[in-house]
Parts: C-alpha cells; structure tokens; sequence
C-alpha cells in the first residue's frame, strides 16, 4: 500500500512540475500573468490539502509515532504562543486608518510574521547543526 502511495505521489509530483514548467513557459511567451496566479491558488490549495492528509495517513501507517505527532504539535503550539506574545500594533490610529486596516488585524499581520521568521530561523539553525554534525559523525 505504501509502496502505490510513494508511486502515485511522484508521478504527481511530475505532473505538477510539467504543468509549472509549462505555465512558466508561457507566460515568458505571452505574458500572461492571470494564468500564473490562478495556478498558484491551485498549487496552495492542494499543499494546504496534503498537509492535513499526509500525517493523518502517516498516523494510520505508523501509530506508534503518536508521541512524536504530539510533541511536534506541543513545539508549534509553544511558538506561536511566543509569537503572539511579541506581536503588537506599531502603527498609529492614523497609519491603521491610511493602511485601511484595524488593530487587530496588525496584531495578527505581526503575529504571522513573528512565527515564519522563528520558524525560518529555527529550520536554519537545525540545517546547520545537522550538517555540522554529519562532518563530525
């Protein structure tokens, strides 16, 4: 089962790279853009799709990893308790006002922001700790 899962992925993955490479090329031919964007949707939508399906599959393949999904969901949970926590509302009622948008909505623009860039530096981090580790090893 597992083994007609990987395959169909691939070729999948295949697939949605001929259609870019394909959609790339033709908007560096005719430029078009609407074309590009409407493909970019599609591409998120289904990233978003099979993000939540691929660990619920993994949970039915392997349910003694339950532990490690819990811990792993603990570590996002505690970030983005951390980034909440430093988000704030730079902007005054003037700026908010300019920028058509409310406090909250800053507080939560900053609060993404805070979280990709711990998370950005997080994944770097154990990139090269993982890497130097591999020299040693």
């Amino acid at each position: 089962m597992e083994d007609k899962f990987q395959k169909y992925l691939s070729w999948g993955f295949y697939a949605t790279m001929a259609i870019g490479t394909l959609l790339g090329a033709l908007f560096f031919i005719n430029g078009g853009f609407e074309l590009l964007i409407q493909f970019s949707y599609v591409l998120m939508i289904l990233t978003a799709i099979i993000s939540l399906i691929s660990p619920i599959f993994s949970f039915v393949q392997h349910p003694k990893n339950t532990k490690n999904i819990y811990m792993m969901l603990g570590i996002v949970g505690v970030i983005a308790i951390i980034s909440y926590l430093m988000a704030g509302n730079n902007y005054s009622a003037l700026e908010l006002e300019l920028h058509k948008i409310s406090a909250t909505e800053s507080v939560n623009i900053s609060f993404g922001l805070v979280f990709t860039f711990i998370v950005m530096i997080l994944t770097v981090i154990s990139v090269l700790f993982s890497s130097v580790y591999k020299l040693f090893k």
